[in-house]
């Protein structure tokens, strides 16, 4: 787990991220709805951060890397592309993942449209129910609500805060992407939490206590 709300899986040099939302700025914008610029920008430099930090051949988005149709939001990603060309970029669509095949094609993505099995991983955007037996794979990774849990301290102040969620059977990824919300998640007695905090300036992946 990375405090970048990724996961690195170092022997396949792989990394996993999800809910990006890239161009849901420029789709508020359009509908008249003011929203500070530079978080898309600010998206695609952390992405920047992690490939100058890490290796990484491929790259899996499991859901919504973009959030609506083409803007210029859009375009910024054209040409990070053009700088990162090299890497393999997968992505299973998301529901926000409307645009056409044929431009995911010009951005060299592969696309998966529900599902795709990986070193007997299994990649997807929407949680499965916990009650679906696992054929075939041995865990799921997966995206879509944002998860996020509410810290209370001793003088009753609260922080919320996004969350990597591993269930017995899936891990639920927090949103990549900053202009999100977050689906406060309330994990029963084997789940493991893990929230992405800032420690001193720094983002850190801190394990929290199961009764949260």
């Amino acid at each position: 787990m990375l405090p970048y709300k990724a996961i690195y899986i170092e022997k396949h040099k792989t990394l996993i991220v999800s809910d990006i939302h890239l161009g849901k700025v420029g789709h508020f914008r359009n509908a008249g709805i003011a929203i500070p610029g530079g978080l898309a920008e600010a998206d695609l430099v952390k992405l920047d951060m992690i490939l100058q930090e890490i290796d990484v051949n491929e790259l899996f988005v499991l859901g919504d890397l973009f959030h609506s149709g083409v803007n210029y939001d859009v375009r910024l990603f054209d040409a990070w592309r053009d700088v990162h060309h090299n890497i393999d970029i997968n992505l299973v669509k998301g529901n926000h993942d409307i645009m056409s095949d044929e431009i995911y094609s010009h951005f060299e993505i592969r696309l998966h449209k529900k599902y795709f099995l990986w070193n007997r991983f299994l990649f997807t955007h929407k949680p499965l129910d916990e009650s679906v037996q696992l054929n075939g794979c041995d865990y799921v990774f997966c995206g879509h609500i944002h998860p996020g849990v509410r810290l209370i301290g001793k003088g009753k102040q609260a922080v919320n805060l996004p969350c990597f969620h591993f269930t017995e059977k899936q891990c639920i990824l927090p949103a990549f992407g900053e202009f999100t919300g977050k689906c406060i998640v309330k994990p029963n007695g084997k789940d493991r939490v893990f929230v992405v905090a800032k420690s001193e300036n720094e983002y850190t992946v801190l394990k929290v206590d199961k009764n949260i």
